[in-house]
């Protein structure tokens, strides 16, 4: 199998193994605990209405199974089905004796099942769903002896899951807020902290990933570099402050000209890349060319000064596969189009194959001159 293939099946196998796992817990919890359950009861008379209820839940169960494997369970009407574990557990508690009966147990893995990918409020509102209705079985199933009810065995119970919904509240929190700081501490070690853009480290990550992308769906990968003309003496002429107001500014410029697949980067010190899929060369030149006009239609505001002053940029494009099938070649041929941009004059945008024509005519007058 080929490469691509193989990243394309291993994200399927880790997207298969959490559904095989949810569905095996389900299948496991029913088809062998809840007959344990059966079988170290001693309300025999309610046998009859067990096994009309068991086989009621399994056809249940089916439906879900293929419904689940077949993605058609969206996220807001999957919950409901915890909701439905309950009642049928609460009903199971019911024929097995009520308060005799431990199988109430199982509801603390509903519980604790659903809340992995819920926030705080919706464990506390299945955890209050879930001691209503686990009463109301209880309630139903005494009733005619209510007053030998060990009313303080249930609170317990109730008390319980509390208890359970309150230690599954805290690790939901204490995993969030872990999950926010990871999130934080990766988006700064990919992006530029001064333009937002990605940084030189994620752009040597995801190079060779694009251009995989590039190969196997046999559509263009462009590379554009942009070098903002005359940096160094703006820098020096209106100090670092400016210069970095005027990079801040340019980034902004080129995340508000590129599509969201696009992938801008801060290549280094003025200089830019922006990798762009599936456009032919003549639409990306015209991005960088629109981008290049966006700058230079801006008048730098200086600070502490009356005057403002324009600032142009210069852009070179090369194109994977088109100009190599090595992708770190595409960078540097793109490299290469933008010190041709500088050379003739900067502010514009320069393709490499003008760069190839150019070398080619050259070739040609020295074979004249020869």
């Amino acid at each position: 199998m080929d490469i691509f293939g193989d990243l394309c099946m291993e994200k399927k196998l880790k997207s298969i193994e959490p559904k095989k796992s949810f569905l095996f817990l389900r299948w496991g919890l029913l088809l062998l605990v809840i007959p344990i359950f059966l079988i170290v009861s001693d309300k025999p008379f309610l046998f009859e209405k067990f096994w009309i209820t068991f086989a009621l839940a399994i056809v249940y169960n089916i439906i879900f199974t293929i419904l689940y494997s077949k993605n058609k369970l969206v996220k807001k009407k999957f919950g409901i089905i915890f909701y439905t574990d309950i009642l049928l557990i609460s009903v199971f508690s019911y024929f097995l004796g009520g308060l005799q009966s431990d199988i109430y147990i199982l509801l603390f893995f509903i519980i604790a099942y659903y809340s992995t990918s819920r926030d705080v409020s919706s464990t506390v509102k299945i955890s209050i769903f879930t001691i209503i209705v686990y009463c109301i079985s209880t309630l139903l199933y005494e009733m005619g002896n209510l007053k030998e009810l060990n009313f303080i065995k249930l609170a317990i119970r109730g008390m319980f899951i509390i208890f359970a919904a309150y230690g599954i509240s805290s690790i939901i929190i204490k995993v969030k807020t872990y999950d926010e700081l990871h999130k934080r501490e990766f988006k700064r070690a990919r992006t530029d902290k001064l333009t937002g853009l990605a940084n030189r480290h994620y752009f040597d990550q995801k190079l060779e990933e694009e251009a995989l992308y590039a190969e196997y769906s046999r559509k263009p990968l462009n590379v554009l570099m942009f070098d903002i003309d005359n940096f160094k003496v703006y820098n020096d002429s209106y100090g670092h402050i400016e210069g970095d107001k005027l990079l801040s500014l340019f980034g902004d410029i080129i995340l508000q000209s590129i599509r969201r697949t696009d992938i801008p980067v801060r290549y280094g010190g003025e200089e830019f890349i922006i990798l762009i899929r599936d456009l032919d060369l003549d639409m990306a030149k015209n991005v960088g060319d629109r981008i290049r006009h966006q700058l230079e239609r801006e008048n730098m505001n200086l600070e502490n000064k009356k005057n403002s002053t324009k600032v142009t940029v210069s852009c070179g494009i090369a194109q994977f596969p088109k100009h190599s099938n090595n992708i770190k070649k595409v960078v540097e041929y793109a490299d290469k189009a933008l010190y041709h941009a500088k050379e003739t004059g900067k502010n514009k945008v320069v393709c490499y194959d003008e760069v190839i024509k150019l070398s080619g005519e050259l070739e040609v007058n020295k074979a004249k001159s020869s």
